[in-house]
């Protein structure tokens, strides 16, 4: 459906997306990695938003270039902050589909049609995201790109929301450092450091046993019920300017880190490290 080819992103001449190639397949999409990883930057990529400096993004094989066909069938989901506060929320949805009658696309999302005269102010932060879920499949899009849809709510709204989103039959790509949320929402996914994707993979498989240290350390920075904090380890949390640039931070780097690994396949999964297999 819509998929990345050797894709570069620079803002200026600071290049920060790297060479990334990857598709959006069936079953659900995560893009994995915390802030400044790139994610967000490939998402407005994969939005027509930022033209890349090398490489193309592709939609049905072709390259992004009837830009109103294509956003009637690609659609954002950004976090509730993105609601106009002015507008009343039932105005806000119909008018990205006026056509479209606001009080059955407000029942599919879980709220109450008598909720429309309200601005986004007088709602709850789970009732605004379902506000701009709503939103997005007035549309009736094929594939929604969802920026941390959850990131601002509390366990039990998040908790909500994830059901509904996983009860669509529309496609989506999840831009997350939540692997939770990744492993409800996805069938695959791909982790992203430093703009480049360092694993790739079935999710389930790619969160049980990482095969990259970073994706490791992702996993292991989750808290755990009645156990202890993670164990720092590596350096400080700085980026390697050439080479594997996770070395400086990989308590598993060796001489060899100095050059940059290549993607190599390994069962399902990709893999950039050239320690890889001993993980």
């Amino acid at each position: 459906m819509l998929k990345a080819e050797n894709v570069t992103l620079a803002y200026g001449r600071t290049p920060v997306v790297h060479d990334v190639t990857l598709e959006i397949t069936p079953g659900g999409v995560g893009l994995i990695g915390e802030s400044g990883s790139g994610k967000t930057t490939l998402a407005r990529a994969f939005l027509g938003l930022l033209k890349p400096v090398k490489g193309v993004i592709l939609y049905g094989g072709r390259p992004l270039t009837d830009l109103r066909a294509f956003r009637r069938e690609v659609q954002p989901v950004f976090q509730a902050e993105s609601l106009d506060p002015r507008m009343r929320v039932g105005r806000s949805i119909a008018e990205a589909r006026p056509a479209m009658p606001v009080a059955s696309l407000m029942e599919a999302v879980g709220l109450d049609p008598a909720l429309a005269g309200r601005r986004p102010h007088e709602l709850s932060g789970g009732q605004r995201q379902r506000v701009v879920i709503a939103r997005a499949l007035a549309v009736e899009p094929r594939l929604l790109i969802l920026d941390e849809p959850t990131s601002a709510l509390d366990v039990t709204v998040q908790a909500r929301i994830l059901e509904l989103l996983a009860g669509l039959e529309t496609e989506r790509l999840l831009i997350t450092h939540n692997l939770a949320v990744v492993s409800r929402l996805c069938r695959t996914s791909h982790v992203l450091f430093a703009g480049r994707v360092v694993e790739s993979g079935p999710t389930a498989e790619l969160l049980a046993r990482p095969m990259h240290p970073y994706t490791r350390a992702l996993r292991e920075a989750v808290p755990e019920l009645g156990g202890s904090p993670p164990a720092a380890t590596g350096a400080e949390p700085v980026t390697a300017a050439t080479g594997c640039a996770y070395r400086l931070r990989c308590p598993l780097a060796v001489p060899a880190c100095e050059e940059r690994p290549e993607p190599v396949a390994i069962g399902d999964r990709r893999v950039a490290c050239h320690r890889a297999t001993e993980l």
